[in-house]
């Protein structure tokens, strides 16, 4: 797969949304009400250098928040960049909390604590809050004993640790979503293709019964019905023509219908790769699937469509792209598969165990997988097998 982020759950975190995700406006509401709540403003207004330092602090922290917002529209939201504006915040806060000497300002790191167990590993994450708050206790050890300290710092990590809690479940509730529409979506699409797999067989025999029983027994009725009418008994009978002139057309018939037959020779991977992007949530499709697109053989037809599974999956890991294009269809004598997002603006493409495993399967058949960014954004697949390639 494409490597990108080293932060666990990165981009298909509960923060995906972007700028407007509700969790957001509640932080920018909460981040409101601390403002409001501590800012002396008379004291501002005589230059006081303190609370000055603890207003562009607090404006700092709302910059670095919505600067992590406006990652997430980009797919960048669970980026080891993205991460390290989490822990400015935190930093920022801690500032705010020196500044004003006001314990309202703890609150701040309640909204940390909620995006760094979304994003970071556990222990990692755990390590970062513990961080903090040694430093709020810090901070108040300034103005207070630590008794005061050890009874006012309990609670403020008790709601820390329930904002951590949900955010971190709600998480693996969004991603275990997202993966099990997926599998759904895998195993809808390859039902699908096995289906339309026994279609195709079933009208390759219909079309060679026709041919060779059916077509057959139509030729030899007509060299009979030939040799009656050289029969002087017969010659010139109405019967005899009107028989031989309706073997001929039915033989036509025939003809024609094993022709519309076998012109849908082979497997219509339309179906298929309409299963498997239809249950998945996020990006808008787009699929054309032109009509001599037809692969012969099932293993063929399935390593195409495993080729746009990991395609999709990548792009979701580590895009967060709103349209995924696919294209298939005949090109110098080869099957090519094309998938392109628009998800990441400068991808760093690498290839990990499950497009290493596609480009294998694909060369054991003759064919071969490109991977590169996109002209303008985005990810480009290009799979190709030959027509009539090994099966």
């Amino acid at each position: 797969m494409l490597q990108r982020d080293p932060v666990s759950a990165g981009n298909r975190s509960i923060w995906r949304e972007g700028l407007l995700e509700p969790l957001n406006i509640a932080a920018y509401v909460t981040w409101l009400a601390i403002l409001l709540q501590m800012t002396g403003w008379e004291r501002l207004s005589l230059g006081a250098p303190r609370e000055w330092l603890g207003l562009l602090a607090m404006l700092g922290f709302l910059a670095l928040l919505l600067w992590r917002g406006l990652l997430a529209r980009t797919g960048r939201c669970g980026s080891e960049f993205a991460a390290r504006l989490v822990l400015l915040q935190g930093l920022a806060a801690l500032v705010v909390t020196w500044a004003f000497r006001s314990g309202t300002a703890a609150i701040l790191l309640i909204i940390v604590a909620a995006q760094l167990f979304s994003i970071y590993p556990l222990w990692r994450a755990i390590a970062w809050q513990a961080g903090f708050n040694v430093g709020l206790a810090a901070i108040w050890s300034l103005a207070l004993p630590w008794p005061r300290i050890l009874f006012a710092l309990v609670p403020a990590m008790g709601f820390q640790a329930f904002a951590a809690l949900t955010a971190r479940y709600a998480t693996s509730a969004q991603l275990a979503r997202d993966e099990l529409a997926q599998v759904n979506a895998e195993l809808l699409a390859t039902r699908a293709l096995l289906d339309e797999s026994a279609r195709s067989e079933e009208r390759l025999k219909l079309s060679r019964e026709l041919h060779d029983v059916a077509g057959h027994k139509l030729t030899a009725l007509k060299l009979n019905l030939a040799r009656l009418d050289r029969d002087p008994a017969l010659q010139g009978r109405e019967e005899v023509a009107v028989a031989t002139q309706l073997a001929h057309e039915l033989l036509d018939d025939l003809r024609g219908v094993v022709g519309a037959l076998r012109k849908h020779d082979g497997i219509d991977l339309r179906v298929a790769l309409e299963a498997l992007t239809q249950q998945i949530p996020g990006p808008r499709f787009s699929i054309e699937v032109e009509p001599e697109a037809r692969v012969d053989a099932l293993q063929l037809a399935e390593t195409l469509l495993r080729c746009a599974q990991e395609g999709i999956t990548n792009a979701l890991r580590h895009g967060r792209p709103r349209q995924i294009s696919i294209w298939c269809g005949r090109r110098d004598g080869a099957i090519e598969l094309h998938l392109r997002d628009d998800g990441a603006s400068r991808p760093q493409i690498r290839f990990g165990h499950g497009l290493t495993g596609m480009r294998e399967r694909l060369e054991s058949l003759g064919g071969s997988l490109q991977v590169s960014p996109a002209a303008d954004r985005g990810v480009q697949l290009v799979a190709s097998v030959p027509i009539g390639g090994r099966a």
